[in-house]
C-alpha cells in the first residue's frame, strides 16, 4: 500500500514519520508535564517517569534498530551519503548521552518529587526534545529519500518488526495508541490496514480503550482523535 509514490518492491517511508511525530509530541510534552507536579507528589512524579522510561527504551530500540539494520545498508549501498549516515550515528549518540541523563535525573525525582530535582529533569527534558526533533527532522528530509531508492520492501519491514520485537507484548497495543493519535485519518487508516486482522481486532475491542486510560493519566485529558 503505498502514499507516498515510492517504486514497486521499494519502501514507504511514512509508518517511520508516524513513529517520529508520537516520539516528538510526548517528549516535547514532559518538560511541561514535569514541571506542574506539586513538590512532594510522589504518585504524579512515579507516573510520569514510568511514561519517561517507556518512551525512552522505546526509543533506544528505535535507534539501535537503525544503527543495525539501515546504517550499514545505506554505506554500503550509498557511499555518496556516508557523512550524512555517519552524522546521523552521531546524533544518537548524543540523544543516547541526554536519555541516560534524563533517566538518571528521572529515576531521582520519583524517589523524592523534590523541586530542584524536578526543574533540573525538565531542563534535560527540554535539551533532549529539542534535539530529538532537529535528528528526526533532519532524517526525514534527507535519509528517508536515500532509503526508498536504496532499500528494499522487506529490509524496510524487517526494520519494524525488530522494533516490535523489543516491546513488551502487554504493551503494544498501548504504545500503537500513542502512535496512532495525533496523526492525520488517512496515514491511520493505512497503518491500521496494514496490520493483520487479529491485531486490528485487538486494537479497536481493547487497545483503544487501555490508551485512553494511560493517555488520561498522563495528560490529564481525553485523547484527540
Amino acid at each position: 500500500m503505498s502514499i507516498t509514490g515510492t517504486a514497486p518492491g521499494r519502501p514507504d517511508t511514512y509508518d517511520m514519520i508516524a513513529v517520529h511525530n508520537a516520539f516528538r509530541r510526548h517528549f516535547s510534552a514532559l518538560p511541561d508535564l514535569v514541571t506542574a507536579v506539586t513538590p512532594g507528589d510522589l504518585a504524579r512524579a512515579r507516573r510520569l517517569i514510568d511514561f519517561l522510561d517507556e518512551l525512552g527504551t522505546g526509543l533506544h530500540h528505535h535507534h539501535t534498530g537503525e544503527d543495525e539494520l539501515m546504517w550499514p545498508i545505506l554505506l554500503e549501498r550509498a557511499p555518496a551519503d556516508a557523512a550524512l549516515v555517519l552524522r546521523m550515528e552521531e546524533q544518537h549518540t548524543r540523544i543516547t548521552e541526554l536519555t541516560q541523563r534524563a533517566h538518571r535525573e528521572g529515576a531521582e525525582f520519583a524517589a523524592t518529587a523534590d523541586p530542584s530535582i524536578r526543574d533540573r529533569l525538565a531542563a534535560t527534558l527540554r535539551t533532549l526534545a529539542d534535539a530529538l526533533d532537529k535528528h528526526m527532522a533532519e532524517e526525514e528530509r534527507h535519509i528517508l529519500p536515500v532509503v526508498e531508492n536504496h532499500m528494499t520492501a522487506p529490509e524496510w519491514q524487517a526494520l519494524g518488526e525488530r522494533g516490535r520485537e523489543h516491546m513488551p507484548k502487554d504493551r503494544q497495543l498501548v504504545f500503537l495508541g500513542f502512535i496512532l493519535q495525533g496523526v492525520p485519518d488517512t496515514i491511520r487508516r493505512n497503518l491500521l490496514a496494514e496490520m493483520p486482522l487479529p491485531a486490528r481486532l485487538a486494537w479497536r475491542v481493547l487497545g483503544r480503550r487501555a490508551f485512553a486510560k494511560e493517555y488520561r493519566e498522563i495528560y490529564h485529558a481525553d485523547p484527540q482523535w
